[in-house]
């Protein structure tokens, strides 16, 4: 792993089926030629030919371009996502952003490898001809990709709890080798050939299909099952060694959803009683997998632990079947691929309604050691499932569970790091009140016109709230009308249940505000000053003193008391504003200041700060951000004053967790993991 930034020039081998073209952006995994180690690559490209000629490889290339190689970035909020621990699993420790690609050349005798890689793409433009969601499921199930069209599909299967039937699937390596097995007879070959060849080209077809951690399994399983004479194992044997490889090709494979429902579920259908019926069969999977679905997902749907019983033979002898049955004959037969595609389409809709049904559950994420008694309970359960006291004992610790992340203790002031941008979770002890200030959000210049379905706001602030088991916001305040402070609203509404949207004084005539309320849910929007009453008795406001156009002069001012420390926050009021409020509340001191507009000299005006005394200054800005925020005058002012400062740029989330007048602070870095991209005042 390279420790910063780097200007590189590198000599590329791309492989086709690697590289995704989206407008002007296009990301791939390539090999840089030189050491050997892949990465992963981004580059922004508006040369249409270019563009033209990468949509349209043929083969393997080599690239030669220049650019800047830097670590892949941690997650950076608590329980986000770790696209670095991702990727390592692949192999893949750094990330390329491509500033110019130099040529292009075709790499003139591809190895074999690169071949199950061509052969991969190939099948992927064919399947790409099908209609949809017959080529998403052809794509997703037999060569690994996924497809963004399929989201919707994915979406409702997470929710209803039975992402396991994607992640044991590997039912399908079985019907291609009885399929393959029916044709050597036809043909009239030895079974022993027959077999010998299947065992040769099962490692192909594992290449060729993306290496996914349920066909690992699978393909390990059929091939000790054609060496089954020889060896001379059972099931469990089978599925032991298959546990072996799959941790020799990826080590980290438990540490995943799909590793651990993978080897989890196929074990437990080694396992469990011949005597219990399949609905039974069905809970006691869903049961065994529920531990790990809340570690990642932090809710599930009732209905998943009944419709697995109808939707395993559903997938495994109608669907996967008839997926490729269309995929091999639709080029002779496309009438047939057409019928598979609406039974599909039906079954999608089923699917979706089912997932609307209401019965989803937003629990959170048990603390590791609750998963594991949860996990422990259960299996202690099965070993005995007719049992009446011990379902009692594992439906006491999953309620014990339930209110210890419902109705916790300690409360917290969150400032997520929403990337160039504000967004702050405050929540009293026990959740009696969840409130946020701002939502942050993406500016755009030019690079992309559209909405992205999953933004910034879905894998930070709204995922960390779902992981503490919060479906609901009694507030959000938004302090003004910028892009950066609102722009996620729409994402919060949608995933949220808000009950109102406070405001400064005539933001709420704004056509900015008016077109990111949705059709559906529409939380009561209340316009305030500072004379308005305490919206909610935890916070107080200071500004503004008169209705106005919510510009940063407008800005929302919000103080409170949280475990003994009394905050402000200033969302981007400018210096005028700051001493506008110091002459209205001479008294006013703070321990906490979230510094205005992101650090940027236009606040954090030095008498603003003489008056307000604040022991820490909190900065939520961007990595990279173009303003160069903070400014180092406004960090030399603190310094100067002996103010203590943090930095979303440099330790992620910050969180201040308190019990009653006492409290401590957290932060998701140590804060040297990111030197590399933050603004010299922060590292000097």
């Amino acid at each position: 792993m390279v420790k910063g930034q780097t200007p590189v020039t590198q000599t590329l081998l791309v492989l086709p089926d690697e590289v995704k073209v989206s407008g002007d952006l296009i990301t791939l995994l390539a090999k840089d030629q030189r050491t050997g180690q892949r990465e992963t690559v981004t580059m922004i490209n508006r040369d249409r030919e270019q563009r033209r000629v990468i949509e349209k490889m043929a083969g393997p290339q080599y690239w030669q371009v220049t650019g800047d190689l830097q670590p892949v970035m941690p997650a950076t909020n608590e329980n986000e996502f770790d696209l670095r621990r991702y990727f390592r699993q692949r192999g893949v420790v750094n990330q390329l952003r491509i500033s110019r690609l130099v040529a292009i050349r075709p790499v003139l005798k591809p190895n074999l490898r690169m071949r199950c890689h061509l052969w991969r793409y190939q099948w992927g433009r064919y399947f790409q001809k099908m209609p949809q969601p017959l080529a998403g499921y052809c794509q997703q199930l037999l060569i690994g990709q996924t497809d963004p069209q399929n989201a919707d599909l994915m979406e409702n299967v997470k929710r209803l709890g039975v992402i396991h039937l994607f992640c044991i699937s590997g039912m399908h390596v079985v019907l291609l080798i009885s399929l393959l097995r029916w044709a050597g007879i036809y043909l009239w070959l030895d079974r022993e050939l027959v077999d010998g060849l299947l065992i040769c080209l099962l490692p192909l077809y594992l290449v060729i299909a993306g290496g996914a951690v349920s066909l690992v399994r699978a393909v390990i399983v059929a091939e000790a099952g054609l060496l089954q004479r020889f060896l001379k194992m059972d099931g469990l044997d089978c599925w032991a060694l298959s546990l072996l490889g799959g941790l020799l090709y990826e080590p980290e494979l438990l540490l995943s959803l799909g590793g651990q429902l993978t080897y989890l579920l196929s074990f437990m259908l080694h396992v469990l009683d011949r005597r219990q019926s399949g609905l039974q069969k069905s809970i006691f999977l869903g049961l065994i997998s529920l531990p790990a679905i809340l570690t990642f997902v932090f809710e599930f749907h009732w209905l998943s632990l009944l419709i697995s019983y109808p939707l395993i033979p559903l997938f495994s002898l109608i669907l996967f079947p008839l997926v490729i049955v269309a995929a091999t004959t639709y080029w002779l037969l496309p009438f047939l691929g057409l019928m598979v595609n609406q039974l599909l389409i039906l079954f999608q809709r089923v699917i979706a309604l089912a997932a609307s049904i209401p019965g989803e559950v937003h629990f959170g994420k048990p603390p590791l050691f609750f998963a594991l008694i949860l996990f422990g309970l259960t299996l202690w359960c099965l070993t005995d499932w007719t049992r009446p006291r011990r379902w009692g004992m594992l439906a006491l610790a999953y309620l014990a569970c339930l209110l210890v992340i419902h109705f916790p203790l300690q409360g917290e002031v969150a400032f997520v790091d929403i990337g160039q941008g504000d967004c702050i979770i405050i929540r009293e002890p026990l959740n009696r009140r969840v409130m946020m200030i701002d939502t942050g959000g993406k500016l755009n210049f030019g690079h992309f016109k559209t909405q992205p379905r999953r933004n910034v706001a879905t894998r930070t602030s709204i995922n960390y709230l779902k992981s503490r088991g919060i479906s609901r916001i009694d507030t959000i305040y938004l302090t003004h009308r910028d892009t950066d402070h609102i722009g996620y609203l729409p994402t919060v509404i949608a995933n949220m249940h808000v009950v109102r949207v406070v405001v400064p004084a005539g933001m709420e005539r704004q056509p900015v505000l008016q077109n990111k309320l949705t059709a559906g849910q529409r939380p009561a929007i209340i316009p305030v000053t500072d004379q308005h009453p305490n919206v909610d008795p935890e916070l107080k406001i200071l500004h503004p003193f008169q209705p106005g156009e919510a510009q940063n002069q407008d800005s929302l001012v919000l103080t409170g008391q949280f475990g003994g420390q009394r905050f402000v926050f200033t969302g981007d009021l400018d210096r005028a504003g700051e001493r506008a409020v110091i002459a209205r509340y001479p008294e006013l001191r703070v321990a906490v200041l979230k510094l205005g507009h992101h650090g940027s000299r236009t606040a954090s005006d030095e008498q603003f700060l003489r008056q307000l005394q604040p022991r820490l200054g909190i900065i939520s800005a961007g990595r990279f951000n173009r303003y160069h925020h903070p400014n180092d005058e406004v960090i030399a002012t603190l310094k100067e004053l002996q103010i203590n400062y943090l930095s979303t740029q440099q330790y992620g989330m910050i969180r201040y967790v308190f019990q009653g007048t006492n409290g401590h602070w957290t932060t998701t870095l140590r804060g040297d993991e990111l030197k590399w991209t933050l603004p010299n005042c922060l590292n000097n």
